[in-house]
């Protein structure tokens, strides 16, 4: 090992035993790159629009005090989009329903309401401007890089260092640092979150603790919910105190929602309605055409008569339209088992892909120089530590992740936020050598 190599490895020593520098160096790691990315956009919110027009027009109305709602201007801003689409008479065209779903100008259910809740209170400050959006972005993103550190204490000082630069550093998440949607907030709430399990697992307060953070990580991204199946397993099914205790703090959490809904929607509603939705487009050849994903001639399309979206007069109402969308998708699947699994392999392959299919052909290139290595990284350290139990988690949580999205939405994006998994094992991997050297 060359000179230059042990000064720097003293030096990296150092300052990851020195919480001043750690905090110094982190939040530089953060604010440095994002304020840069934010400068160079001229103080604009990203293009492709794709769903940041539906978050700020949600929190407007949150800041205006008129609540979750859609209003027939919003309506009709998506009908616009979306005008030249095929199907768009069946869910987009109705100018009395926002996505075909929620009749306009009432409480709706449609979308989890925390991020637009917190952007709608940083407007009421900031006025509805890009500024508050990176206001926002930015404070989920110094969380979330905090947090990552908190996640690899009990690995080591430098490994905890490492894997909070990384994801500080991460390029996809600086990135969706500049966009009004939920990637930022979800990327860091999945990282507070683990982090809390990892530093509790034997406490039932901090068990309650970490409940109520995955309720409200469910608040902002219904994905949060596949995280309380995992800590349950995590803590141990037969520690029913600390079970109990997860799953107490998660319905607290969520319970103002789950009321909110059975006063306002008439139905205590838990998932929000667009679920079925995006169940009912991501199954439907015609939908997926309109994406560039063709389902090859060989494989037939059985029952296409489910796929006939609901009638206005027989569901008028929100929650009964969202259960007959999620019906007749559920059966139309069971109908189509070779149509399901050729979707499910696509799925999984955009899951894992580099990028392209969501971030275009630049970021497919980028996605290769770095997602390919980080994953190799990852893994190799992943399965070195995987007799650790915090490993295991954090290898289930990526699993869970994988599968989820191959059953509905498949795409890089959606993989983005499991990508600090990686992040952890490259930081084991890179300070177990550093250590046997």
């Amino acid at each position: 090992m060359t000179r230059g190599s042990l000064s720097f490895g003293k030096w990296y020593s150092e300052i990851a035993a020195n919480p001043v520098g750690v905090t110094l160096l982190l939040a530089v790691a953060v604010l440095v790159p994002r304020i840069s990315w934010f400068t160079i956009l001229g103080g604009r919110l990203p293009l492709p629009v794709q769903d940041q027009a539906l978050y700020v027009r949600s929190a407007v109305a949150v800041s205006q005090g008129r609540g979750l709602s859609f209003s027939r201007e919003m309506a009709l801003a998506r009908r616009g989009r979306a005008s030249n689409s095929p199907l768009a008479d069946e869910w987009v065209l109705n100018p009395d329903y926002a996505f075909g779903l929620a009749p306009v100008d009432q409480p709706t259910a449609v979308m989890e309401p925390g991020y637009s809740l917190l952007l709608g209170l940083v407007f009421r400050v900031f006025g509805p401007v890009a500024g508050g959006v990176w206001v926002l972005n930015l404070a989920f993103s110094l969380i979330g890089a905090f947090a990552m550190l908190r996640l690899m204490e009990k690995f080591g000082e430098k490994e905890a260092l490492s894997a909070a630069l990384l994801w500080a550093l991460y390029p996809p998440l600086v990135f969706y640092s500049a966009h009004a949607m939920t990637e930022t907030a979800h990327a860091a709430m999945l990282v507070v979150c683990t982090a809390l399990l990892f530093h509790n697992r034997s406490s039932v307060r901090g068990a309650f603790a970490a409940g109520l953070c995955i309720g409200a990580f469910f608040l902002i991204r219904a994905t949060g919910v596949i995280l309380l199946p995992l800590a349950i397993l995590y803590v141990g099914i037969r520690k029913w105190r600390l079970w109990l205790a997860l799953s107490l703090g998660f319905a607290l959490a969520v319970s103002p929602w789950v009321i909110r809904n059975s006063i306002s929607v008439g139905s205590p509603v838990l998932m929000p309605t667009k679920g079925s939705l995006n169940l009912w487009m991501r199954n439907h050849p015609g939908a997926l055409a309109e994406e560039g994903i063709i389902v090859p001639a060989s494989i037939p399309v059985n029952s296409p008569e489910l796929l006939a979206y609901p009638s206005y007069e027989e569901y008028p109402g929100e929650v009964e339209r969202s259960r007959e969308l999620g019906r007749s998708a559920m059966e139309f699947m069971k109908a189509n088992p070779r149509l399901m699994l050729w979707l499910s392999a696509q799925r999984a392959l955009h899951f894992l892909s580099p990028g392209g299919s969501t971030l275009g052909r630049r970021a497919f290139w980028a996605g290769l120089a770095l997602m390919v290595p980080l994953m190799v990284l990852g893994g190799a350290g992943l399965a070195r530590e995987f007799r650790k139990p915090e490993t295991r988690f954090l290898v289930a949580v990526f699993a869970a992740y994988l599968l989820m999205h191959t059953v509905a939405h498949g795409g890089t994006r959606y993989r983005i936020p499991s990508d600090m998994v990686f992040m952890a094992g490259a930081a084991m991997l890179l300070h177990r050598r550093r250590k046997q050297s």
